[in-house]
């Protein structure tokens, strides 16, 4: 009995001394691997025996302090119940892949007119015509039916042909096409329209539209002031009109009315065609006979080509 636990006692004074076992985490307590493997947060040492990071590399472990060396492959990691066939049974997969393979439901077609709006074609000489691009969208996830285009409002219009891209046409999604809606107006003043396309998948988009007026023919001068006149004397003005359209004028007709110190001088215009580029001109003379300032107009009328109104006023002194 004295000689065990003198036994007992050296081994625990030898345990004290190296350090081998001191829980949780002993110094040294297994031998590498063949491939040199150790467990976590050890390291396999020259002398082959896997060593805890911080212990020295010099540090003897006891033989008969460590435990049995290291497998190369630790058998739990191809261990039956990993490779056991739950893990791809077909519960499994059904919940995996079902969500996966479901089909997406797309967003559906849906037109939208990219062109900023309102579409403005400002002032537009009588004659001419004049014409402006409208860029469509469909931005849904799914093709479009077939496009209608529609153009409303006195003046306006669309351009058929090559330049039209969306009648008719079906868009894929993010696919856009144009159109070209046009301004000829013929009616003096302000006009406004609205140029819609429309499909029954995608639906219905607009955009406002607006423009004016301007005669065939551009005048020199707005009005005519002839400013302070000695009575008996006499002082003249000429307005020059000019064909700005592209085709010739209608028959034009000139007249004066106001007061009687206006009068009519000298007159190309009255009776004549004008072709376009070419022009004709009105002088009017303003000889007062009282003191006092007096009004009248000057117009010109013929469509297309005019019509023009021309404010006279004057001040006899």
């Amino acid at each position: 009995m004295r000689s065990l636990l003198t036994t007992l006692a050296m081994m625990a004074a030898v345990t004290a001394a190296t350090g081998c076992f001191e829980a949780p985490r002993p110094n040294c307590a297994f031998l590498c691997g063949t491939d040199s493997s150790c467990p976590t947060d050890y390291v396999c040492a020259a002398d082959g025996w896997c060593k805890r990071a911080d212990v020295a590399p010099n540090f003897v472990c006891e033989p008969g302090t460590v435990d049995a060396a290291v497998p190369d492959a630790p058998p739990d990691i191809d261990a039956p119940d990993i490779d056991a066939p739950d893990i791809d049974a077909p519960g499994i997969d059904a919940a995996v892949d079902a969500p996966i393979d479901a089909p997406i439901d797309a967003a559906p077609a849906s037109l939208e007119i990219i062109t900023a709006g309102p579409l403005d074609f400002g002032a537009v000489r009588e004659t001419v015509t004049a014409t402006q691009p409208v860029m469509v969208r469909n931005s849904g996830g799914v093709a479009s039916s077939a496009l209608t285009v529609n153009v409303t409002g006195a003046g306006f219009g669309r351009v058929t042909g090559v330049t039209d891209t969306c009648s008719g046409a079906t868009l894929a999604p993010l696919a856009s096409c144009s159109f070209t809606a046009s301004f000829s107006p013929t009616v003096i003043g302000a006009h406004s329209g609205v140029a819609s396309v429309s499909a029954t998948e995608g639906g219905n988009v607009s955009i406002n539209l607006s423009g004016g007026f301007l005669p065939a023919l551009t005048a020199t001068m707005t009005n005519l002031d002839f400013g302070d006149v000695t009575q008996s004397t006499t002082a003249d003005r000429t307005v020059t009109f000019t064909n700005a359209g592209t085709i010739d004028t209608a028959t034009l007709a000139v007249a004066r009315t106001g007061d009687a110190a206006f009068a009519i001088q000298t007159d190309t215009c009255d009776g004549q065609t004008i072709t376009p580029t070419n022009s004709c001109a009105v002088t009017i003379r303003f000889a007062p006979t009282a003191a006092g300032a007096v009004t009248g107009q000057l117009s010109l009328t013929g469509r297309p080509g005019g019509p023009w109104t021309i404010p006279l006023t004057g001040t006899g002194i």
